[in-house]
């Protein structure tokens, strides 16, 4: 594979640079609150998993309100750049037939594009933590690698959905029903402590749930995230991007002719 030069580098960057602009532009300029809505959005599925689970439903959770919005934010990032990526190459026809077009930055801008949105909630979540009192110390400095980790791992589906959706187009139908499944198979409203072993056991395998749990260890508890769970995670997302990349690069020789 090809090592790109700088001046291919500064033109992905570029080209990514424009394509999150118009991202962020086109989802909220025909709305009246605008921007807000990145956090009005996941304010309201709050309330109303708040009201379910803690209210009728109790579950009994400590620091509820911050244990559910840490994880709804990770997961609509993961869930919405999966969504739009899958409809990236088949979408953007134009800029794919374009000569020289980095066609590698479509499912990078998506990534990046919900990572922005995420960023505008965080300034809730930092007064939802507050409020409840957590426990924020040292292990903060942890944050970094954990977005590290879940941005390779978002980032690797990406690659994977928006290449086998030219040639396989019912993934569109597809998708949706897989992520409403790992929705439920995720513990965003519930702990994952209430399941049983066996069911423990079989959910750790999921890659959202390390990275949730390791999230809210740092910023509910103020404990360090498990590390060696955390290394295996973001060694195995590495190698994940490596492949579906690759895979993303073989089939782009194709794009222009399935779409």
């Amino acid at each position: 594979m090809r090592v790109p030069d700088r001046r291919s580098i500064r033109h992905m960057l570029d080209v990514i640079g424009v394509l999150v602009a118009r991202d962020q532009k086109a989802r909220y300029q025909s709305t009246a609150m605008g921007v807000f809505w990145a956090v009005v959005s996941p304010a309201l599925f709050l309330m109303t998993f708040y009201v379910l689970f803690k209210v009728m439903l109790p579950l009994n959770i400590p620091n509820y309100a911050s244990h559910l919005f840490i994880a709804l934010i990770l997961w609509t990032w993961f869930q919405t750049t999966t969504m739009e990526a899958v409809g990236t190459i088949v979408g953007n026809p134009g800029l794919v037939n374009q000569p020289r077009f980095p066609v590698a930055a479509l499912p990078l801008a998506a990534t990046v594009s919900n990572f922005v949105t995420l960023l505008l909630t965080l300034p809730l979540l930092v007064v939802i933590l507050w409020v409840e009192g957590a426990n924020l110390g040292p292990a903060l400095v942890a944050l970094p690698i954990l977005t590290l980790c879940q941005f390779v791992f978002v980032l690797s589906m990406a690659y994977f959905v928006s290449a086998l959706n030219v040639v396989f187009r019912d993934l569109q139908y597809i998708v949706p029903i897989l992520l409403q499944f790992g929705y439920f198979t995720t513990p965003i409203f519930y702990s994952a402590d209430a399941l049983p072993e066996r069911a423990r056991q079989i959910l750790s395998l999921n890659p959202m749930l390390q990275i949730i749990e390791a999230h809210r260890s740092v910023l509910i508890y103020g404990e360090w995230p498990d590390w060696r769970a955390i290394g295996i995670l973001l060694v195995a997302s590495l190698v994940l991007l490596a492949l579906t990349y690759r895979f993303f690069r073989g089939a782009s020789l194709r794009f222009l002719e399935e779409i």
